[in-house]
């Protein structure tokens, strides 16, 4: 489920003042259709209780007081620094108010990413323990109370409102519709009809959840050769430059440094910059290896 602590939408007083450009919302939700899905996925239409239009209408509200304020703060700075071109004020405050704008629409989507991605570390186990207890002959509804109480992140949380909607009243089948109809992760939604189609023909749900099963397992060799295949050249390009070239570097340096006349390249704010050039390398490595991680390969 989504972060509670989104704070742009948890402030009553910006979802007021962006009621007065309601139309203006309207009008920007239709230039991208797709954003109604991800606030969907996402689950931010359901848990702070907005519409698409006005999503888009608090969005353009915020960047329009981003633009104001920017305008107003980089004209003033200008001013006193004696600086004539006023115009620049404005020309930075579009420039802020637009990323910004485009920031706030991309948000649902990079939630909907990061949502998927969890369910998809958890899923093969998840599927798998389903299948052992309906295979022990463990009812289905409990089942899926074992998941929701199994600290599968995400997952666990989605089958917590299933098994909150059927304690209400509502049918588990039409429950595991709307959380697959909703759900961001492709993979999750085609274990979910097919246990759906298994419930609802009456066949046997161990099997079909053996073949989704077998069917995901392929999926995750497929990734780790690929990710396999992505690691290859990258381990070669982090030895090039994180490795041989900063040692090179030193070396030559240093050996520049006793020529006459070289002597300021062997000053040690040049050795404390190559330093902190690796150290940043370093980090960019990792994030990229981190980033290109397949999601079944569990956590």
């Amino acid at each position: 489920m989504p972060s509670k602590k989104i704070a742009f939408l948890r402030s009553n007083n910006l979802r007021k003042i962006s009621r007065y450009s309601i139309g203006i919302g309207d009008l920007l939700s239709r230039t991208s259709p797709y954003t109604s899905i991800s606030l969907q996925q996402s689950g931010i239409s359901h848990d702070y209780n907005i519409s698409v239009r006005e999503y888009f209408s608090l969005c353009f509200t915020i960047s329009l007081l981003l633009f104001l304020f920017s305008t107003v703060a980089i004209s003033g700075i200008l001013a006193i620094g004696g600086g004539t071109e006023i115009f620049y004020g404005p020309l930075f405050g579009i420039i802020i108010s637009f990323f910004a704008y485009i920031q706030l629409i991309s948000y649902p989507k990079v939630i909907v990413g990061r949502r998927a991605k969890n369910i998809e570390r958890n899923l093969l186990f998840v599927l798998r323990n389903l299948l052992v207890q309906i295979r022990a002959g463990v009812p289905i509804f409990d089942t899926f109370l074992s998941i929701a109480t199994g600290g599968y992140g995400e997952i666990s949380g989605e089958f917590k409102s299933v098994i909150e909607k059927a304690r209400a009243g509502e049918s588990v089948i039409d429950s595991l519709e709307e959380l697959a109809i909703r759900n961001p992760s492709i993979y999750f939604r085609r274990a979910i009809w097919q246990l759906l189609n298994a419930l609802k023909s009456g066949s046997d749900v161990g099997d079909n959840l053996e073949n989704v099963i077998d069917a995901l397992s392929k999926e995750q060799l497929v990734e780790i050769r690929q990710y396999k295949s992505v690691l290859n050249p990258l381990a070669m390009m982090y030895m090039m430059i994180a490795v041989i070239a900063p040692s090179l570097g030193i070396t030559v340096l240093i050996i520049l440094s006793t020529f006459p006349g070289m002597e300021e390249i062997g000053k040690e704010q040049t050795f404390w910059v190559l330093l902190g050039g690796v150290v940043f390398m370093q980090f960019m490595f990792m994030s990229i290896i981190k980033s290109k991680r397949p999601n079944l390969m569990g956590n």
